[in-house]
């Protein structure tokens, strides 16, 4: 998720542009707080447009919904395959897509205090959370694609696809019990890294399968 907050300096930007990021920031940020304090299926958007002292008619101008008030809109959503491609030829699927995910979302955690409170708000709501695996299903194809190039194996080789299913739900897993534990940023890398390299023992290294009957 790559938003800009209020926070930041804004270099660059002029006066239209600033007032635009501001008032964006304080809708995402009334939705957060609303979600923690009511739930996200107790709020309404006009109590979102309310607590930020803005009109419903602009909450719409910078958000389609309340899903998109608390995930990442499609435009900002990063580029996995783009990002595995990118990483060195000898790094196993695993291993790349390790590197990706920590380099993307593990330094937003890091720095980005609302952004963890928005993760937590997603996992730990059913509905949302079946959207956020949506989300990340929606690169698999892409994924598996890149992971292709690296086994040396067809697109459509089952093996790759396998791979980038394995590692979806392996994040998606880790994520959900580090809302559960409700651990710092630091623990959700941490809790990154284990789950994948148990995964990269067996997946980065997977065998051909044996010729059929």
């Amino acid at each position: 998720m790559r938003r800009m907050s209020a926070d930041c300096s804004l270099p660059g930007l002029g006066l239209r542009e600033r007032k635009k990021v501001r008032t964006r920031d304080a809708i995402l940020r009334a939705a957060v707080e609303l979600f923690e304090r009511k739930g996200y299926e107790h709020t309404t958007v006009e109590e979102i447009a309310e607590a930020a002292d803005v009109s419903p008619r602009t909450f719409f101008r910078y958000f389609d919904s309340k899903v998109e008030a608390i995930m990442t809109p499609k435009d900002d959503r990063s580029d996995f395959g783009s990002l595995i491609a990118a990483r060195p030829p000898e790094e196993g699927p695993v291993e790349a897509m390790r590197q990706v995910v920590r380099s993307t979302l593990g330094a937003l955690v890091v720095e980005n205090p609302l952004l963890v409170r928005q993760m937590r708000i997603m996992m730990g709501t059913p509905s949302l959370n079946a959207v956020a695996r949506e989300h990340f299903n929606e690169h698999s194809t892409d994924m598996a694609s890149e992971f292709a190039t690296r086994l040396g194996v067809p697109a459509d080789d089952l093996r790759p696809h396998v791979i980038a299913a394995a590692i979806g739900n392996c994040i998606c897993t880790v994520v959900n019990r580090w809302v559960t534990e409700e651990g710092s940023p630091e623990r959700l890398l941490e809790m990154l890294d284990e789950g994948c390299h148990m995964l990269a023992a067996g997946l980065d290294r997977m065998p051909a399968p044996e010729p059929s009957p």
